[in-house]
């Protein structure tokens, strides 16, 4: 068997026919790797002729020599043990011969499945035994992270199977979820599939949720990038949920009059008993409604996009990979309208399943990022847990010493940033 470069049709035709096809696996995707100046590699494993498994690479300059990074891993029959040794000997061989220092992968490979306290309920025997495997390989593992941050890419998300119908679906909707979309969009969202457009205002919203989260943002260029690349091959949406600010603020108007209208009467000489102990509530829910409507009157612009999310789509699944929601407004739920309209476009376009691309792998409600989890969970998707990242470290001492100075150079940064403040 020898690894060669293919080409893309070849390369992305064994990815579609493979049952763990994912979006990051096509040659798509390293066009997006491009646009950030990565060079690309689309790797086959061949035997006589026939593809036995295919690797992605990416190949980033450090000084003289590069990093290497497979996303989501090959695309191998990872438990036939003798084609994943001689993947491996040929992928390190690969990454030396390419002055590279290591090689790594985090295989969309499930470890545990999980209940909604984090607690594991399923353990996949046969990928734990993987990682053992990995090791014996020469695999260096990163770890069981459980933070958001830890890893190239996340290490838990939540999964929506979309294989019965509709109503099933949101049956298992948590409570929360199936209230806020029962209201059938009170405040008549336009919730729509957009265009290139749309990024600009799909960025604001993103910047407004990664100061309020304590998220690091990618630059501009690259959620362009991202969408502009993959929507070109028919893998990728953006959706928008935006506001009608006049119209909102006449349904505020209208909440105000009527409670006001039934507080009157509550309040009246001929008030029934029963009446008369609604006052309380009324007037909690009149100071609710006055102190929404004065956020909705300050708010100058006519219209306002309130949520934003860019999807990935490839062969069975739909992943939202980037999503943001605007500061403001937040107790209309347009996140909520806008994910479940994913979740209905998904299902009618033929799609098996709906990736959320990322949570945590602990129930925290000191997390910056517990909302993001708590509101991904409440759709009732499966919660998993994959078997983590893997370098193949092919000059450890160089690995070493450049790793040192790059160390020394970040926290030179930090210092001088911290002086400068």
């Amino acid at each position: 068997m020898e690894l060669r470069e293919i080409d893309n049709e070849s390369f992305d035709s064994f990815a579609y026919n493979n049952e763990r096809a994912h979006f990051m696996q096509t040659s798509a995707w390293g066009k997006v790797a491009m646009k950030r100046r990565q060079k690309v590699y689309h790797l086959a494993l061949m035997d006589n002729g026939e593809i036995k498994a295919t690797a992605l690479v990416l190949e980033k300059k450090i000084l003289y020599y590069s990093i290497f990074y497979c996303p989501r891993g090959f695309i191998i029959d990872y438990q036939d043990e003798k084609l994943l040794k001689i993947m491996v000997e040929e992928i390190k061989k690969f990454t030396k011969s390419h002055h590279g220092l290591y090689l790594r992968i985090d295989p969309d490979l499930i470890l545990h499945k999980l209940d909604n306290n984090a607690e594991v309920i399923y353990e996949d025997e046969d990928n734990l035994s993987l990682i053992d495997n990995l090791k014996t390989l020469g695999a260096r593992h990163k770890g069981f992270t459980i933070r958001f941050a830890d890893s190239s890419n996340p290490r838990f998300t939540f999964r929506l199977n979309l294989d019965s119908d509709l109503d099933d679906i949101f049956s298992h909707f948590h409570p929360t979820t199936k209230n806020i979309l029962k209201r059938n969009n009170p405040y008549n969202l336009k919730i729509y599939k957009g265009s290139r457009e749309d990024v600009k205002d799909f960025y604001k919203t993103m910047e407004e949720t990664s100061k309020r989260k304590e998220i690091v943002l990618e630059p501009y260029a690259f959620f362009d990038d991202f969408y502009t690349v993959l929507n070109e091959e028919g893998m990728s949406d953006i959706y928008v949920a935006k506001l009608d600010v006049l119209h909102l603020k006449e349904v505020y108007r209208q909440k105000e009059k009527n409670l006001l209208d039934e507080l009157a009467i509550c309040t009246s000489e001929n008030a029934s008993s029963r009446q008369k102990k609604k006052v309380n509530d009324l007037n909690d829910q009149l100071k609710k409604v006055q102190k929404e409507a004065q956020l909705v009157a300050d708010i100058k612009e006519d219209e306002l996009v309130l949520s934003s999310v860019i999807t990935a789509k490839f062969k069975d699944k739909v992943w939202v990979v980037h999503g943001g929601n605007s500061d403001i407004l937040q107790f209309v739920n347009a996140n909520y309208e806008l994910y479940y309209q994913v979740i209905k476009d998904a299902k009618n376009e033929g799609y098996r399943w709906v990736d959320f691309f990322g949570a945590e792998g602990i129930i925290d409600k000191k997390s910056s990022l517990y909302g993001i989890t708590l509101f991904k969970m409440r759709f009732g998707g499966d919660y998993d847990e994959f078997i983590g990242e893997f370098d193949f470290i092919v000059r450890p001492l160089m690995n070493k010493i450049i790793l040192t100075l790059l160390n020394i150079r970040r926290k030179y940064y930090i210092r001088k940033a911290e002086k400068n403040k």
